[in-house]
């Protein structure tokens, strides 16, 4: 079982921070509790992909461990 993972993210209204479970930002259509504006599950799309992204990759690294880097950890040491 997985606990549900709170984020903040700026409301596009008011510019405050709503701080809420994922699963808030993807609902149809909420309210801001700042502002109490309507707020649409679009308006968050390309950030929460963004995070689940991240995450996803934050567990693959921690299962699995960081990619091997080169022969002093710089990306753009060319060895």
């Amino acid at each position: 079982m997985s606990a549900e993972v709170n984020v903040a993210l700026d409301c596009p209204n008011c510019g405050e921070s709503i701080y809420k479970t994922l699963s808030w930002f993807k609902k149809p259509y909420s309210t801001c509790p700042n502002c109490q504006n309507g707020l649409a599950a679009g308006q968050f799309a390309a950030t929460i992909a963004e995070l689940e992204r991240a995450m996803d990759e934050n567990i693959e690294e921690m299962l699995y461990g960081s990619a091997p880097r080169s022969c002093c950890g710089k990306d753009s040491c060319g060895c």
